[in-house]
């Protein structure tokens, strides 16, 4: 009896498939859940060969319970459809990589049954992308959410009721998670199991697959995107001349002068076009050109603040970890080429 345990109850989890989605979300899923269930049993819950130790057991559930091809047209087969699918505890959505503002008038058919689950206590795991269809069944109104940075403009002007926290790995908020970008999912995954099955099997599996369990920003990885799809002409023109001359000294006032405007009208109209004021932008195209210099020579950060147009490293610097979330010198050493 001294190596008697008390026996870990069994999660049920589904993960949603559907054509287009990411077939690595998926995998790497079943693969981490998997690895989860070794480990559970490995500890001696109630003994390594046996089977009532298992922490997770995974559904694949698909709109018709027939197989998908997901990206790279890799085929993934469920095990049954929404209409059958078994009780659970836990619904992951995959994400859908680049494709998912043209998948997701397809998606439809998930949307009352994402929404009854959660009603019916579910908790919903949304990895990168899949926020989308997870904002689209109304689960994040009001709730903290992320999504990959890359989507974050239209993702917020798509949801406005969605309080959306793109620089964040993970958010969990009244029984909706999500995760940021596609790594970003191994961020999620370990929060879950630290949710379902306790920190103890969470922190072995973070240390048994060597994935870090302290990062929670996307900050490092975002790239700023200067809007120019828009249709304001005098506004692109500003942009042009940003783009050509932000290293120099400049000032918003002359600078709405220069191109005709009064400085109210032009910071909301440059805004309206853009997404950023005048001066958001001009600091954004300066901390770009930064990091790229972080990545690719061996200047020091004093001589790259004059090269961009700042007079001031501290300042400077400041800014940069206010905006990239490290300092110049981790930035560096975590991207340099």
């Amino acid at each position: 009896m001294a190596n008697a345990k008390s026996e870990q109850p069994t999660i049920g989890v589904i993960v949603l498939l559907a054509e287009g989605c990411s077939s690595t979300s998926v995998t790497a899923t079943l693969e981490m859940l998997e690895s989860a269930n070794y480990l559970q049993r490995a500890r001696g819950v109630v003994g390594v060969e046996s089977e009532s130790a298992t922490a997770f057991k995974v559904s694949l559930v698909s709109i018709d319970g027939l197989p998908v091809t997901a990206s790279g047209g890799v085929t993934l087969t469920p095990t049954a459809s929404i209409e059958n699918a078994p009780p659970a505890a836990l619904v992951i959505v995959p994400g859908f990589l680049f494709r998912v503002l043209d998948l997701l008038p397809s998606l439809g058919g998930f949307i009352p049954w994402l929404r009854q689950r959660h009603a019916d206590g579910n908790t919903i795991a949304s990895l990168c992308t899949g926020a989308f269809l997870t904002a689209e069944a109304g689960l994040l109104d009001d709730r903290v959410a992320t999504t990959h940075w890359y989507y974050a403009d239209v993702f917020r002007q798509r949801y406005p009721r969605v309080n959306l926290q793109e620089h964040q790995t993970v958010t969990d908020d009244s029984g909706v998670l999500c995760s940021g970008g596609a790594t970003a999912s191994n961020d999620l995954l370990l929060h879950m199991l630290q949710k379902f099955a306790g920190k103890a099997l969470a922190r072995e599996f973070s240390r048994k697959l060597l994935i870090d369990s302290s990062r929670s920003d996307q900050s490092p990885y975002m790239v700023t995107t200067f809007n120019r799809r828009h249709e304001d002409d005098a506004i692109l023109r500003v942009q042009d001349w940003l783009e050509g001359h932000y290293k120099e000294a400049i000032h918003v006032q002359a600078l709405a002068e220069q191109f005709g405007f009064s400085l109210r009208h032009f910071i909301r109209r440059f805004k309206q076009a853009t997404r950023q004021s005048p001066s958001q932008y001009l600091q954004n195209l300066r901390l770009e050109d930064a990091k790229l210099r972080l990545e690719s020579s061996k200047m020091s950060f004093e001589q790259i603040t004059y090269q961009v147009g700042y007079e001031d490293p501290n300042s400077f610097r400041r800014l940069f970890r206010d905006r990239v979330g490290v300092s110049p010198s981790d930035y560096r050493r975590k991207f340099q080429r």
